[in-house]
Order: C-alpha cells, then sequence, then structure tokens
C-alpha cells in the first residue's frame, strides 16, 4: 500500500518502506527527494519499516518498525521496534523495544 509523505507541506506519495534522512537530504528506499530547505518537517501517512534523521521532525501517522532521530521531536502510532532520539521529545503509541532520549520526554 502506498504512503503519503509530506515534506515541509509537499506531498510524495510513494510505495517507500525506510526514510533517510541526512543534513538536509531526505532519501526515501535510496531516491533523493530532497527540497531546498534550511528546515526538514516530515509527516507520514501509513506504515515504514524504519526512519533515521539527523535533524528533522518526524511524525508517523501509522506504525513503523524502527526510529532513530539525532535532533528533533518523534511522534507515531505503534513503534515494533526502537524509538531513540538525542535532543527531542518522543510521543509515541504502544513501543515494544526501548525508548530514549538525552535531552527530551517520553510519553
Amino acid at each position: 500500500m502506498a504512503n503519503s509523505i509530506s515534506i515541509n507541506g509537499t506531498t510524495i506519495v510513494t510505495n517507500g518502506r525506510s526514510i533517510s534522512i541526512s543534513g538536509n537530504k531526505v532519501i526515501i528506499d535510496g531516491k533523493d527527494v530532497t527540497q531546498d530547505s534550511k528546515e526538514i518537517y516530515v509527516t507520514v501517512q501509513g506504515n515504514l519499516e524504519s526512519i533515521v534523521s539527523d535533524y528533522a521532525d518526524i511524525e508517523v501517522k501509522g506504525t513503523v518498525g524502527t526510529v532513530e532521530a539525532k535532533n528533533g521531536n518523534v511522534k507515531c502510532g505503534d513503534v515494533h521496534g526502537d524509538v531513540s532520539t538525542k535532543n527531542g521529545n518522543i510521543h509515541c503509541g504502544s513501543i515494544t523495544g526501548d525508548a530514549t532520549t538525552k535531552n527530551g520526554n517520553i510519553r
């Protein structure tokens, strides 16, 4: 099933299962979908296997396997693995694995 992924308000419909955000680059299943912006906000309508981010606020309106964010807030439904962020809050449904943050709150 296709996911609807919004990056800074621009929506992309894709069958992508993995998102990587590094610097200002956004990669979905190996394909560069980067937009010209200094700040990145990602909202996913659907389910993902993983999302990894250096610096972005992430929201997944569905389930996700694992979430790793260095700097940014994470908001999602159920997580079937671990959720971690170094600087940011974690607000998710049921988390099967561990939830860790160094500077932030976990709800």
